[in-house]
């Protein structure tokens, strides 16, 4: 996925890249990934769970196929650096805020508070990301990011540490 990773960052950096946006229910694509990956992670003897806690239908106004391929992104960097253990993904909402979030929760090695700052800058890889996967361009969470910024929405990271897993948000405006 190099190869298409380099393309996005060369169509973002441009302004070049193109956004189809159309309303679609973001709770069934997310499960739809999740069934997708789920034995590929059962290849590799990791669990993975989808839960979801809505208030809302789950629909957003959004590129569908870009969508798809962040939360694929995610889930995938989760079972990359998550040895044993378990991904949860979670989808939930607010009203209140008109925003929907996915939450990739990962049992996984962690990223330091070092690390956590540089994680979605170009070519950028923690410290201790070699240790697990060493097939990796650092560019995926930069692309996912910037596609996310453009369709209003964002990625945030979280972990408490090296060894304590990590939580990856997707938030998007939901479409009320």
């Amino acid at each position: 996925m190099s190869i298409e990773d380099y393309l996005n960052v060369s169509r973002i950096e441009a302004g070049n890249m193109k956004y189809n946006l159309s309303e679609f229910n973001l709770r069934d694509e997310v499960e739809k990934v999740s069934n997708d990956i789920r034995p590929v992670a059962m290849e590799k003897s990791l669990v993975l769970l989808f839960r979801t806690d809505m208030a809302s239908k789950g629909v957003v106004k959004a590129d569908i196929g870009k969508t798809v391929q962040i939360v694929h992104n995610l889930i995938n960097n989760s079972m990359k650096y998550t040895p044993k253990g378990s991904i949860t993904v979670l989808v939930h909402d607010n009203i209140q805020k008109k925003r929907i979030y996915v939450d990739i929760i990962d049992t996984g090695i962690g990223i330091n508070k070092e690390n956590l700052s540089k994680l979605f800058q170009k070519f950028s890889r923690a410290d201790n990301a070699n240790t697990v996967n060493v097939l990796c361009t650092g560019l995926g969470l930069f692309v996912a990011l910037r596609m996310a910024e453009a369709m209003g929405g964002t990625i945030t990271a979280h972990s408490d540490g090296d060894g304590k897993g990590s939580k990856f948000t997707l938030e998007l405006p939901l479409a009320l």
